[in-house]
């Protein structure tokens, strides 16, 4: 271990602010804590060498939050606290506690470095990583270096998805491609189904004209038939059986289908539902 760290410990983040060096890690707890002579709540850090870092709730993020408890281990990007930055006098703000062992940081100033790099080097169709950091119905939103992405809900996989809500976790790492990008107004739209196989791509080797397959009725549209998925992003399209279930619904349910044409190009499989293989005869 460098010996100026173990007399020290405090020195590599001092260095680190000299440096403007970004590090990342993880939210462990939020305190209370006045380090500017306002009483407010602080995300709390795990250090190296055993210390204590605090982003005061200014400083954690542009957008106000009612609280930063949701963000506990949550992985996050960091920086010492310039205080400069703030119009403050850095030899009177404590930034550096030694008796405490404690490092105020900016996760603030943090993106905003980040930022300015995305916007120096991001392009169109470059992969990328990032972190969920929202969701609504029609949309997940992805943090790439410090910059919110916009996926569309239907650009996340090829299946069917009905909502971006509780569909992945807040602070979960994600890979995304870049397929719309506007320096000008500050805006990028992602897609995680670009990344991924298409599974219409094989649906000729895996499902064979006149062959029986099993799938699951995922809808019902009246004058068009009933719709049948056989796997995420792939469902045939049925007439209406002319067996029914025998409490008569049919979504949901398990059934046997036969396969009558497959137009991989047109994305559609025709098929006639010839058993409910789960129900009592």
């Amino acid at each position: 271990m460098n010996e100026a760290l173990v007399t020290n410990p405090i020195q590599e983040y001092k260095t680190s602010l000299r440096r403007k060096q970004i590090h990342q890690g993880v939210v462990i707890g939020v305190e209370n804590h006045a380090p500017l002579g306002k009483n407010m709540q602080c995300a709390l850090i795990k250090l190296n060498n055993g210390l204590k870092g605090l982003i005061f709730e200014d400083q954690f993020d542009q957008h106000k939050y009612r609280s930063l408890v949701g963000f506990i281990d949550h992985t996050i990007d960091f920086m010492v606290l310039d205080v400069t930055k703030l119009g403050k006098d850095a030899e009177k703000v404590k930034v550096f506690d030694e008796e405490k062992g404690i490092v105020l940081l900016s996760r603030v100033q943090a993106n905003e470095e980040l930022q300015e790099e995305f916007w120096d080097t991001a392009d169109l169709h470059h992969v990328v990583t990032g972190h969920v950091s929202g969701f609504e119905d029609e949309r997940l939103y992805v943090r790439v270096k410090g910059v919110i992405c916009v996926m569309p809900i239907q650009d996340y996989e090829y299946d069917w998805t009905i909502s971006g809500r509780s569909l992945i976790p807040l602070g979960t790492e994600i890979t995304v491609k870049i397929t719309h990008i506007d320096r000008e107004k500050k805006h990028v739209r992602i897609s995680r189904k670009e990344l991924l196989e298409d599974p219409w791509d094989r649906v000729h080797e895996k499902y064979g004209v006149e062959n029986y397959y099993a799938g699951r009725i995922t809808s019902v549209v009246q004058d068009v038939g009933v719709f049948v998925k056989l796997e995420p992003g792939v469902e045939a399209l049925a007439w209406f059986p002319n067996k029914m279930p025998r409490d008569g619904i049919l979504e949901g349910k398990t059934c046997t289908i036969r396969i009558k044409n497959v137009n991989a190009k047109g994305r559609r499989i025709a098929s006639r539902i010839v058993a409910f293989p789960h129900e009592l005869t």
